[in-house]
C-alpha cells in the first residue's frame, strides 16, 4: 500500500514536470528581442537584422535595422512612431502573426523551437518578398 502511494506521487510529479516543460516551450519571451540576419548586401557588405519583440498582452512589433539589439533597446517599443505592430497567436508550438505600419503588412508563420529560437516564414504584402529564418533570442535586462 505504501509503495503504491509513493509510485502514485512519483507519477504525478513526473507528469507535472513534463507539463511545465511543454508549456515553457509553447511560449515566447518578453524580456528581450528575437533577432535574425536579414539581408546581406553584396555590393557594400552591409548586414541588416530583423527584430521581433513580443508583449504579454498579445502584441508584437517588428523592425529591420543595421543596429544591434543593444542599440535598439532604448527606442524599440510600442511608443515608437510608425513601428510595425500586430497581434500574435500561439497554438501549441505554432506561432502566427502579422505586423503592419504605414508601408503595409508582413505575415509571419512558424514554430517555437525552444525558449531561445523561433523558425519563421515571412511574406511581405508590400513587395511580395518571401523569407525563411531562424530567430535567436537576446535577453535585454533593462527594456523600456
Amino acid at each position: 500500500m505504501r509503495l503504491l502511494f509513493i509510485l502514485s506521487i512519483l507519477t504525478i510529479a513526473c507528469s507535472a514536470s513534463g507539463q511545465t516543460n511543454q508549456n515553457s516551450i509553447s511560449q515566447v519571451r518578453y524580456d528581450g528581442f528575437y533577432q535574425t540576419v536579414s539581408d546581406i548586401s553584396k555590393e557594400d557588405n552591409d548586414t541588416s537584422y530583423s527584430y521581433l519583440r513580443f508583449y504579454p498582452d498579445g502584441r508584437v512589433i517588428s523592425i529591420t535595422s543595421e543596429g544591434t539589439a543593444f542599440d535598439l533597446q532604448e527606442w524599440f517599443n510600442l511608443e515608437m512612431h510608425d513601428i510595425s505592430v500586430g497581434k500574435y497567436q500561439i497554438r501549441e508550438k505554432r506561432l502566427y502573426f502579422s505586423t503592419t505600419n504605414t508601408s503595409g503588412t508582413v505575415i509571419y508563420r512558424g514554430k517555437i523551437s525552444d525558449q531561445y529560437h523561433l523558425s519563421l516564414r515571412a511574406k511581405s504584402l508590400i513587395n511580395g518578398y518571401k523569407d525563411r529564418g531562424k530567430y535567436y533570442f537576446i535577453e535585454i535586462s533593462d527594456l523600456k
